[in-house]
């Protein structure tokens, strides 16, 4: 992960900077977790932007590799660490604005649902097929466990819950359902979708945090960098305190239920019909790769 502080307008930015694809390790998770707190021990900022140095790819959710034929003392490790970014998301005091430009399945959807306000990408580069122009690149966002033969955990899907609804969550949970920027607003999964990218993320969110939102064209960053200094001029007390109305009782339950839930996940992974989907899942990707 990388860090930028603009202390005259309150705005950080934490950049997701794991190749290929920030999938999250269990060094990964505690790197987004030092980062978290290490922005919030700064005063003099309220509001953090998370993005994604890959343009294609938000993150990519869980590593595999932590999953298929675990480390059994790793593996609940991994585990804590994953509960720990929840918790360091979901309940810090800075406003937390989720810039997607490229896909965020299975927790890289948690990252953003964890955050206060999430803006998507509508795609980019386009290709024109039978005269009509598509897009090369629509990313996707949802939690799609059930497609690799696993289950979201109850804390995440019931984030899911508060986040589209009951019933809308119960059937994206149960088809594994990625959503494309416009079916993602329609639901609520993200507040806004913006269009096309004109500028790279990563050197867009160094000119807003050094000359300001007037200097980048990169319609994604705009719009984050504006929401962010908007949360940043609220009261931080008030605001805070407003935020844990919803989430405090969330909070504590993930606090009470923290060495169960670990211990249900490290169980379920080990089972064998969980490892063989696994396996599965990995191979279709390895084929997948062979094709492009």
């Amino acid at each position: 992960t990388h860090i930028s502080v603009n202390e005259e307008s309150g705005v950080a930015m934490l950049m997701l900077n794991r190749p290929p694809a920030n999938s999250l390790s269990l060094e990964m998770n505690e790197a987004i977790s030092t980062s978290i707190k290490q922005i919030e021990a700064n005063p003099k900022v309220q509001s953090v932007i998370i993005a994604s140095s890959n343009p294609s790819i938000f993150s990519a959710g869980l590593d595999i590799a932590e999953l298929v034929e675990p480390d059994k003392d790793r593996l609940p490790k991994f585990w804590n660490s994953l509960q720990q970014v929840y918790l360091d998301l979901y309940g810090s005091r800075l406003a937390t604005i989720a810039a997607i430009q490229g896909h965020a399945p299975a927790a890289g959807c948690m990252l953003a649902m964890a955050c206060d306000y999430r803006i998507m990408c509508a795609g980019h580069g386009d290709d024109e097929v039978d005269g009509k122009k598509r897009r090369k690149h629509v990313p996707t966002i949802g939690l799609n466990e059930t497609q690799l033969g696993i289950a979201a955990p109850p804390w995440m899907g019931q984030l899911m819950v508060r986040t589209i609804g009951f019933r809308m969550a119960e059937r994206a949970l149960a088809l594994g359902t990625l959503f494309q920027p416009t079916d993602a607003l329609k639901v609520g999964l993200v507040d806004e979708v913006v269009s096309e990218q004109t500028a790279d993320v990563s050197d867009a969110l160094m000119t807003l945090l050094t000359e300001g939102n007037e200097q980048v064209s990169n319609p994604l960053m705009q719009k984050a960098y504006r929401e962010a200094a908007l949360y940043a001029k609220i009261p931080p007390q008030a605001r805070v305190a407003s935020k844990m109305v919803t989430r405090s009782d969330c909070l504590q339950d993930m606090f009470a239920t923290r060495e169960a839930d670990n211990d249900f996940f490290c169980g379920f992974i080990g089972q064998d019909e969980v490892q063989k989907n696994l396996k599965g899942y990995v191979e279709a990707l390895k084929q997948k790769s062979k094709k492009v």
